[in-house]
Parts: structure tokens; C-alpha cells; sequence
């Protein structure tokens, strides 16, 4: 039905969408409503999606304001999103491509809802609760899934982190908000990224991302290799298997 979006249950209740393994999204879904976490690159209709596995009222949430998490936005009316990303996403779905695009579909931008640090969705029997881990974007969020025992991420906790980006905090931010997850970790033995093609990780990525991210910070540099990307030219901090690494600015 869907060329680029393929769907993996996770369980009974939570599916990934994977975007030609580009982008991924997530429904989740509660006894009451479910909530689309972040609507990919925006080809397909995510609401015709979701509208596959649920027929519950949706909220959608996006993690942080990159264009590969919020272009499917357009296929709803409202979408929460951390205060300190809005202008990012605005700025995102400001350019001329993306507004011809939209125009091209008949569908329109969506209303952007704030969600705060501490805030919680809940779904009915599933609760998900929002913690503001600013660095990859000034507004990037994480989600706990006590129930599942389950961190939805987005891309601040990922295999592959980019720190290089106009937009992206300095790392000392960055370390100390993924520091702020520590009180929760005996409660999430899963991670689901941003861009997780099918299986979640096992949480201890949690503790070797924030390790390489003091690692950079030391300047411990010695195996770290030029970065290209099409933003031009950065560094890239390895750690462990491949392709786990922090991507930073060259200074």
C-alpha cells in the first residue's frame, strides 16, 4: 500500500515506521488515544498509516525540528514540539520547495503546540513522559515508556549524533541534559532512535553515548577521523561498533 513507509511492530500497542530507511517515526498506541512520535520525511500520509493499525483519536509529537522528523506533519492539524525547536521547524517548512511541495498535495502547516520538560501524554493504561535533553537542537525531547520500559530518543540519543549543525549546543549543554536522564535509567532497558530501522537498541547505548560525549569534550581525538557531510567538512568521535559516532564542529 505504502512505497516508502514500512511497518514493524514492536509489540501490541507500539509500531515503527521506517522511511526507506531514512527517517523513522512511531505510533503508540494507549486503550484511549495513540500518539504518532515523530512524522518522518512527509512522502506518504503518516495519518493514512496510522490509520492502518488504529482507529483512536491521534496526537502527534515531533522530538526535535529537523525536516526528516517533522515534514509528514502536514498531514494533521496540530503537533506538539518543544518551545525551543518551533522556529527551527518553522524555518524548515518555510523553504520554497517544501511550500511548493504542500501546495502541490493540498495539505497545509500544522498548528504548533508547546510541550514541556515533565509533561506526560497520556494514552489511556500508558503513560509517556517528556524530558527537554537540548544539544542535537536547542528543543530536543526524549520520551519514558515506564509501562514498556521503553526511551523513545529521537536523535539525541543515537547511534550516529550530529553535533556539527548550525543549531546544535555547545557539547558541555549537551552532556549535562543527557546527564538529567540519569534518575530514570533503572527504568528503560530499551531505545528507540530517531532513525532505528527496525529493532530498538539495548539502553546501555545511553551510557556509551554519553561516555563519547565526554570523550570529545577531554579532547581524547587520537582515532577520530574528517567527517564529510553535506554541510561541509567536520569531525567524527568513533565509539564502539559501527557506526556509533559523535559528530562535531572543527574548531
Amino acid at each position: 500500500m505504502f512505497e516508502r513507509v514500512k511497518l514493524y511492530q514492536i509489540n501490541d500497542h507500539i509500531w515503527l515506521m521506517n522511511d526507506a530507511d531514512e527517517a523513522t517515526g512511531y505510533l503508540v498506541a494507549g486503550k484511549e488515544r495513540a500518539l504518532v512520535i515523530d512524522t518522518m520525511n512527509g512522502f506518504e500520509d503518516v495519518k493514512a498509516i496510522a490509520r492502518t493499525v488504529t482507529d483512536l483519536p491521534l496526537l502527534v509529537l515531533n522530538t526535535h525540528g529537523h525536516p526528516d522528523h517533522i515534514f509528514g506533519d502536514v498531514y494533521f492539524d496540530q503537533v506538539y514540539i518543544h518551545p525551543a525547536d518551533m522556529e527551527l521547524a518553522g524555518k524548515y517548512m518555510q523553504m520554497p520547495e517544501f511550500q511548493k511541495a504542500v501546495a502541490g498535495r493540498g495539505v497545509k502547516i500544522p498548528d504548533f503546540l508547546p510541550v514541556e520538560n515533565g509533561d506526560v501524554f497520556e494514552l489511556g493504561g500508558l503513560e509517556l513522559e517528556i524530558f527537554h535533553v537540548p544539544g542535537h537542537t536547542p528543543g530536543g525531547i526524549c520520551l519514558l515508556d515506564r509501562k514498556d520500559r521503553i526511551l523513545f530518543t529521537g536523535d539525541s540519543i543515537i547511534e550516529q549524533t550530529w553535533m556539527q549543525m548550525e543549531e546544535s549546543l555547545p557539547m558541555e549543554v549537551f552532556r549535562a541534559a543527557l546527564e538529567t536522564l540519569q534518575p530514570v535509567r533503572s527504568e528503560f532497558d530499551w531505545i528507540l532512535t530517531g532513525h532505528t530501522r527496525k529493532e530498538p537498541e539495548d539502553a546501555s547505548l545511553y551510557e556509551a553515548h554519553k561516555q563519547a560525549v565526554q570523550e570529545v569534550l577531554d579532547g581524547n581525538s587520537e582515532n577520530d577521523t574528517v567527517y564529510e557531510w553535506f554541510g561541509g567538512t567536520a569531525m567524527a568521535h568513533p565509539y564502539g561498533k559501527e557506526p556509533r559516532r559523535i559528530v562535531y564542529k572543527i574548531k
